[in-house]
């Protein structure tokens, strides 16, 4: 199985420091996923267009996090669960 390194705002590529850096302002910290997805910059750069999209839905940000939670229980990724546990 491949391994992913966990990128911090300072050791992402360069396309994908200002989407971490972001996320560690929104939020306190990045996020394991952000951390990975950085990876590829493009893949978190699409993954975080779709959560900013989810944003400008008419779902208040609770209805917001129902959805998230109710996709994360669907697919049994309970870091998922919990994460947008603490969000909501």
């Amino acid at each position: 199985m491949a391994h992913f390194p966990r990128h911090t705002p300072e050791t992402a590529p360069e396309a994908a420091r200002p989407i971490l850096a972001g996320a560690k302002a929104g939020w306190g910290f990045v996020p394991n996923l952000h951390a990975t997805l950085a990876t590829a910059p493009v893949t978190l750069e699409a993954y975080a267009g779709l959560f900013e999209a989810a944003g400008r839905t008419s779902l208040s940000p609770a209805e917001q996090q129902v959805a998230f939670l109710t996709v994360s229980a669907i697919h049994e990724c309970e870091y998922c669960v919990s994460g947008h546990s603490v969000l909501a």
